[in-house]
């Protein structure tokens, strides 16, 4: 978990810079991985699906990608690929 909250705390300025949610830029980075059209996302409350309802919209930059990538690595969140 606390490798995860660090995560988010990396993709916040990318978030902000396009005015979208962190759910939503973490969606979106999901979506950036070419041959991915579909991701699947839960929520326990209604209310929740607003947080990452604009993931299709958000069109990420090479910058931003490569610094997603450096916050997954400095993070220590998760093993594999951090870049499509």
């Amino acid at each position: 978990m606390p490798a995860n909250l660090r995560l988010a705390e990396g993709l916040r300025p990318v978030a902000d810079r396009h005015g979208a949610t962190v759910a939503e830029t973490a969606l979106a980075w999901a979506l950036a991985w070419p041959g991915i059209t579909g991701a699947i996302v839960g929520a326990r409350k209604p209310a929740q699906v607003d947080g990452w309802a604009g993931a299709g919209s958000v069109e990420l930059t090479p910058s931003d990608l490569e610094e997603i990538s450096s916050a997954i690595t400095a993070s220590g969140a998760g093993s594999g690929p951090v870049r499509p």
